[in-house]
């Protein structure tokens, strides 16, 4: 065997193993698979395009077929698998309507709830539009400060808005606020949960959901893998033991991730409704070429899905928001 074909099956291999480690993610938390499986779009892009390249050279160089052609199929495969899992996440798995937005507004809804990370940078007049637009009732705001989330409330419609904020201890990015109107019920104070960029918890005082606004850590480095899966634990635990919850936020993880593959019996408001393959971040790309990494999640057995949408941009953040339509059982 010469050297460049034990090369080329050496490269085929290799894709074939990663392209199997990120179509059935057993490994993905941990670095730097947790980051790569978090953009299915963009490896299956890079993949289609590394095996259209491959096709051209074999079309040009027809020594180079029997070394690289194998090599091209494994791009190919990588890349109709990645879609696959793609198409998957883009079928409801409960009945929705044609969007979020319209949905709102129609019979069915009873609860509301958008998230956005604004990165603090999105101002309270903007929000205010958005939470307007959607007809939210909870609004759950990782990366706002507490002043922006207050003069949020003051703009919003003159029934009332009750706020909470937890403060984020990582310095240079805001705590996370979270929003209620006052017809969902009465929420007097919140608890902040092992979070240190904000989550909280708020119960209420009678009737209504728990609700909880979260952001854990972000994988950024590997220094910080641990602690991003014991904070996405905290959320998940959170939503696994408490009925009745509605969990909010800036997850940074999507359903590959250890802390969201198994949430029963909350469901993920998304992948219910088939927009699960449309990511949140960064806004700048398409958004099939961008991570789900900000969620809805409800309790199965209180709440159904009636519709999620991911929204357009909005302002400066460098997410975009979602916002989740549901009904009680």
């Amino acid at each position: 065997m010469s050297a460049g074909r034990l090369v080329a099956g050496v490269a085929t291999a290799g894709v074939l193993a990663a392209g199997l480690a990120t179509v059935v993610p057993l490994g993905a938390g941990a670095w730097p698979l947790a980051q790569v499986v978090a953009l299915r779009g963009l490896v299956a892009l890079l993949a289609a395009l590394a095996a259209a390249a491959l096709l051209v050279v074999l079309a040009l160089v027809r020594r180079a077929r029997r070394a690289l052609l194998p090599l091209a199929v494994a791009c190919a495969a990588v890349a109709v698998a990645q879609v696959a899992v793609l198409a998957v996440r883009s079928v409801p798995t409960t009945g929705t309507g044609p969007t979020a937005a319209s949905a709102a507004s129609g019979p069915g809804a009873d609860l509301v709830v958008l998230t956005f990370n604004t990165l603090d940078a999105v101002p309270a007049a903007t929000l205010a539009t958005l939470v307007t637009d959607v007809d939210a009732d909870v609004v759950a705001l990782p990366e706002t400060s507490a002043s922006t989330a207050e003069a949020l409330a003051d703009l919003l419609p003159a029934d009332g808005w009750q706020v909470h904020h937890a403060a984020s201890t990582v310095p240079g990015i805001a705590g996370t606020s979270l929003l209620v109107a006052h017809h969902v019920g009465t929420y007097p104070q919140a608890q902040s949960l092992d979070n240190r960029l904000g989550t909280l918890l708020a119960r209420p005082d009678g009737d209504g959901p728990v609700l909880v606004a979260a952001h854990p850590l972000a994988p950024t480095v590997r220094g910080a893998m641990p602690a991003w899966r014991a904070e996405g634990r905290v959320v998940a635990d959170a939503c696994r033991s408490t009925p009745d919850v509605v969990v909010a936020g800036d997850l940074n993880a999507t359903l590959d991730h250890p802390a969201l593959r198994d949430t029963a019996p909350c469901v993920d408001a998304a992948r219910a409704a088939g927009e699960a393959a449309q990511g949140t971040w960064p806004a700048a790309a398409p958004t099939l070429l961008s991570a789900p990494i900000d969620h809805v999640l409800v309790d199965d057995r209180a709440w159904r899905v009636v519709d999620a949408e991911v929204l357009p941009a909005v302002g400066a953040s460098d997410h975009r928001p979602l916002v989740a339509v549901l009904a009680r059982r």
